[in-house]
């Protein structure tokens, strides 16, 4: 059962990942007026989410299910 959480919360991570990096790029491609969307905000969320992934993936090799 534990390790069906786990394979749950990675691919609900997955799937956030994929839905943020649509919503980057369709602000981007629209460019809209008074977006405050920088690059250096762009790669802090996709660091944010990398983080996420390397703390789901400790968590899954340190907890033996």
């Amino acid at each position: 059962m534990s390790i069906d959480f786990y394979y749950a919360i990675i691919i609900g991570w997955s799937i956030l990942l994929i839905f943020w990096i649509t919503i980057l790029l369709f602000v981007y491609w629209r460019k809209p007026l008074k977006s405050k969307l920088t690059i250096k905000m762009t790669l802090r969320s996709i660091l944010l989410f990398l983080i996420g992934y390397a703390i789901i993936w400790f968590l899954g090799l340190s907890i033996r299910f």
